[in-house]
């Protein structure tokens, strides 16, 4: 199977990292809502809408991203190169996408811009910090260990359980699990 997707990769990058993605953000969403949320009926519509935002969004933004940090700062992996990495990647890129994946996911939804403005009030802060928690130490290892043409797969492999979080997160009614988001935040 890793043969068959390093060959994918290698002759169609692009698409392969948008459905791989959406692959991750489908089963995050599925796992949420059964799971953590532990629906009665799931919510098919905003498994779609997820799966879309990971397949549109989040899978190629995050190809050209990681393209992008190698292009500034090489593609070696010496600590010096993996920490402007982090540092770049955790200061500049998270705190933006994490408010873009919030605001499109409420649109998506149809909510109005107060109600974006309102979760993003509430949520942000405690999503933000959730995100360097997690994220911070798998861009470590990301940068530092794993070849440029599997960082995606990586990331993705990290992102189910990331991403059944943010699933959960930001389609709770605004800031409902707020508390849970900063014990989880205390516990590291």
């Amino acid at each position: 199977m890793l043969a068959w997707y390093t060959k994918q990769l290698a002759t169609r990058p692009l698409v392969t990292g948008m459905w791989s993605t959406a692959a991750i953000l489908f089963t995050g969403d599925t796992i949420a809502q059964q799971l953590i949320e532990r629906r009665a009926k799931h919510d098919w519509v905003r498994t779609v809408r997820m799966t879309a935002i990971g397949g549109l969004v989040v899978g190629p933004t995050l190809r050209t991203w990681y393209l992008c940090l190698d292009k500034m700062f090489g593609g070696g992996m010496m600590l010096s190169t993996v920490v402007k990495k982090l540092v770049t990647d955790q200061g500049c890129f998270a705190p933006c996408f994490v408010a873009i994946f919030i605001s499109l996911n409420n649109l998506l939804q149809g909510k109005s811009m107060d109600d974006i403005q309102g979760q993003l009030r509430s949520d942000y802060i405690n999503i933000l910090i959730a995100n360097w928690l997690f994220w911070a130490p798998c861009q470590v290892l990301n940068f530092s260990l794993v070849p440029l043409q599997h960082r995606l797969m990586f990331a993705n492999m990290a992102a189910l359980v990331w991403n059944t979080f943010l699933a959960w997160k930001a389609n709770s009614p605004t800031g409902e699990q707020v508390k849970e988001v900063a014990v989880i935040g205390e516990k590291f």
